[in-house]
């Protein structure tokens, strides 16, 4: 919920969200183009290099989407930590105060 129509999230947060956002893609489109690129090689004699370098390119791509997923689930439950802990003080208080 936001608190005003200027109201606007932290600049780490939206560099967060885009890093994954731009992994997310490349990975998308990687995936796309590298099975694309195993089917033409059809089922005659393989490219054991071309393989192993489609593969090692995949699993980097991977791998970073893999690392930014963590970093924006990391911000996700210290945001929802930072909340509830305030929320909670919130509501002790406020049952404490009516007796």
């Amino acid at each position: 919920m936001r608190e005003g129509k200027d109201h606007m999230p932290e600049e780490a947060t939206r560099r967060l969200l885009k890093l994954f956002g731009i992994a997310l893609t490349d990975l998308e489109d990687l995936t796309r183009t590298t099975l694309e690129r195993v089917q033409a090689l059809g089922s005659g004699p393989q490219d054991p290099a071309l393989i192993l370098e489609l593969a090692e390119q995949w699993v980097k791509a991977s791998d970073e989407t893999m690392a930014r997923w963590l970093e924006v689930t990391q911000w996700l439950v210290e945001t929802q930590a930072k909340g509830r802990a305030g929320l909670l003080g919130a509501i002790g208080t406020v049952r404490r105060s009516l007796g």
